[in-house]
């Protein structure tokens, strides 16, 4: 049964000549560098600036650029595959080679944002803050698109969709975030871009690993097994994925309580607003100093704020309410515990 369905997974049996194909197309040389990796160098070099100055620029284009650019997804699906093969050189040889290729993002990112460092502010850049609070939702996406990577690697008819499976995935933009927020003097903003990271980086590494050993590749192979070195890596990289979902836990339940009081806070404050010259612009729940930001647009008198303190009390759970109107005026609401 399960070499039926290898079959089916594959199109077709495993062959000898296959595990050399992809070996080939994800293993780099052993030992003293050599053309492949010069050209790995090359090319994430190249999509690690595309990526910091898409991020910085605030340019989404430029950062899904990157990510098609980037040859970062080599020796992490070549990893998976060494871990399915129970290869311990080809284990190390792509470990070595996806830590070289961490800290050249990370490098690179730090470079290219030091001379700006001064004339930005991380914070109002969107492309910047958003990938610095990954939650289980990106573990999800990661674990899928490491499915899809696999399985468009190790079949000749979908390797046309492996463009899409990089742009599904995030490498090298959140290792050049870290590299930019490290630049800025953001150690813990850096910290979540890094988690990010590995957060794609396990995912991949277990779910490539599941579906090449799912396809039977390990059983065409004619080199040697060591069983205790897969056994060892697949351990490690369990215990990482375990380790990481806490804090992805917590910044998810963090982010559900945000949103829960970000539409409540819009709905009442329209309520509120019924009758007068005013409307609701947008609401802010996750502010750098903790409040939930309302702003109003129109003209005229506003309604008595005591309403609308009385009917955001409980919904702010203690978070203070900064009120801007975009005529000019503003005032800032502390609402009592109930």
């Amino acid at each position: 049964m399960a070499r039926n369905l290898a079959e089916l997974l594959h199109g077709g049996p495993v062959t000898a000549a296959e595990v050399e194909r992809i070996s080939d197309t994800l293993i780099f040389e052993p030992g003293r560098p050599g053309p492949k990796f010069l050209k790995f160098v090359i090319l994430l070099v190249l999509a690690s600036a595309i990526a910091s100055f898409g991020l910085l620029g605030d340019s989404v284009a430029a950062v899904i650029g990157a990510m098609i650019v980037a040859p970062l997804m080599l020796p992490i699906m070549g990893l998976a595959f060494s871990i399915s093969l129970g290869d311990r050189p080809r284990i190390l040889n792509s470990l070595l080679v996806s830590l070289a290729g961490i800290a050249i993002a990370v490098v690179v990112g730090f470079l290219l944002t030091l001379p700006v460092a001064g004339l930005l502010h991380p914070q109002t850049i969107p492309q910047v803050m958003v990938r610095t609070a990954p939650h289980l939702l990106d573990l999800m996406a990661a674990l899928a698109t490491g499915v899809a990577g696999a399985f468009a690697l190790a079949r000749r008819d979908v390797s046309d969709t492996l463009p899409g499976v990089a742009i599904a995935v995030s490498l090298v933009p959140p290792l050049a975030n870290v590299g930019i927020l490290l630049a800025f003097g953001e150690p813990t903003l850096a910290s979540g871009s890094l988690l990010l990271f590995i957060t794609n980086y396990i995912a991949i590494l277990l779910t490539g690993a599941a579906v090449f050993a799912l396809m039977g590749f390990r059983q065409a192979a004619t080199g040697p097994f060591d069983a205790r070195a897969r056994r060892q890596a697949l351990a490690i990289a369990l215990g990482g994925l375990l380790a990481i979902t806490i804090p992805l836990a917590i910044t998810s339940e963090r982010l559900i309580v945000t949103n829960r009081i970000t539409v409540h806070t819009a709905a009442l404050a329209r309520e509120w607003l019924r009758g007068s010259g005013y409307s609701v612009e947008s609401v802010d729940g996750e502010t750098a100093d903790g409040s939930v930001r309302l702003l109003l647009a129109g003209s005229g008198s506003l309604p008595p704020v005591d309403r609308l303190e009385q009917r955001t009390r409980r919904v702010l759970a203690g978070r203070p309410l900064q009120v801007k109107v975009l005529q000019g005026s503003s005032f800032s609401l502390m609402p009592k515990r109930p």
